[in-house]
């Protein structure tokens, strides 16, 4: 690691979403994000300027002290981050399984057994700039360790991600859809009915288990 890194916050809970989901993890949750979702649960973490700042010592140091099985280097968004690569590799040296939480805005950075990527892909609902993010899908469907996971909140939500995932060719097998929300009610509802659309067209669901555990707070 040849650059500070500007990070928001690092702490210990379980992996909420994805194909980990339920594994405890340590995470570090980089500083800055351009794509701007309108529902994200993580606004603070937008501004480059904000969180503080750590160099390469302390990164190590902060890693060395790590005892979760699962590193998930989150945001922000990880890839507008320059340097992610050096920020990985060191990563990988010293955790059994690092997991990237990414829009996909930019191509995969690494690639390494234990490297795993959750891919967001935007959709229009989400921010205008929804179609950046599938401009590099043909590079995460190489990469195999890349999981698609897509936000659902509408059944239009849903039309338009079959319908981008089919064109673009996602195995459906690598492919996660996951409600919005910031309630336990909300996912709830929302669950129930992309279960059923999930069971019907061979898609996987991915909770989001720290909502329902512990709500919309930082921390967790």
């Amino acid at each position: 690691m040849s650059q500070p890194y500007r990070i928001a916050e690092w702490f210990d809970s379980l992996q909420g979403e994805g194909p980990s989901a339920g594994t405890p993890a340590t995470f570090v949750r980089l500083q800055g994000c351009t794509v701007g979702c309108a529902w994200c649960d993580t606004k603070y973490s937008w501004d480059p300027q904000g969180g503080r700042e750590v160099d390469s010592t302390e990164w190590r140091d902060l890693l060395a002290r790590g005892h979760a099985p699962l590193l998930v280097v989150t945001g922000g968004e990880p890839l507008e981050h320059a340097g992610i690569g050096e920020l990985l590799d060191a990563a990988v040296e010293r955790c059994s399984r690092v997991e990237v939480e990414t829009s996909g805005i930019g191509a995969p950075p690494r690639s390494h057994p234990r490297l795993h990527y959750n891919v967001s892909p935007k959709l229009r609902s989400a921010t205008p700039r929804w179609e950046e993010t599938w401009s590099h899908v043909g590079a995460w469907i190489a990469e195999s360790r890349a999981t698609f996971k897509l936000v659902i909140a509408s059944q239009a939500d849903y039309d338009q991600a079959r319908t981008l995932l089919e064109q673009h060719g996602v195995p459906r097998e690598r492919v996660m859809l996951m409600p919005e929300g910031m309630t336990e009610a909300t996912l709830k509802e929302r669950s129930v009915w992309l279960a059923e659309l999930c069971k019907r067209d061979g898609y996987r669901l991915s909770p989001r288990l720290h909502i329902w555990l512990w709500g919309a707070r930082r921390g967790t």
